[in-house]
């Protein structure tokens, strides 16, 4: 729960930046940042049931393990949980970082090119 409220008081924080930005000129990019964040997610899901596929396959048929199925994918679950969680927020955090970064580059960008064409008087 902590982390959803980080979540979204740091996108709070983007959309402030956002506007002012946007008041100088830059399109919003909000549908940008939800499809990297939604495709970051859904490719971290699919790689934590690869994660537990390989380790039910390893320990059930190479090892030959005596135990249940559940309890093999509960304990692999349980053993990487927090280095997956750990994981996916620094990924999210980067896909907003690199977006932030993208904004003020375009905006430096076109200050330099505004800074170009005034001319200065001398």
């Amino acid at each position: 729960m902590i982390f959803l409220k980080e979540l979204k008081m740091c996108l709070r924080k983007l959309a402030i930046v956002d506007d002012s930005l946007e008041a100088l000129g830059m399109p919003k990019e909000y549908q940008r940042l939800r499809n990297w964040i939604i495709r970051i997610i859904v490719g971290w899901i699919v790689h934590i049931f690869y994660q537990l596929a390989y380790a039910n396959f390893l320990i059930i048929f190479v090892l030959h393990y005596d135990v249940t199925f559940w309890s093999i994918t509960l304990n692999t679950f349980l053993w990487s949980y927090v280095g997956n969680i750990i994981i996916l927020s620094a990924l999210i955090s980067a896909a907003i970082l690199g977006l932030v970064l993208h904004m003020c580059i375009y905006l430096f960008c076109k200050l330099f090119l505004l800074t170009l064409c005034v001319k200065i008087p001398v």
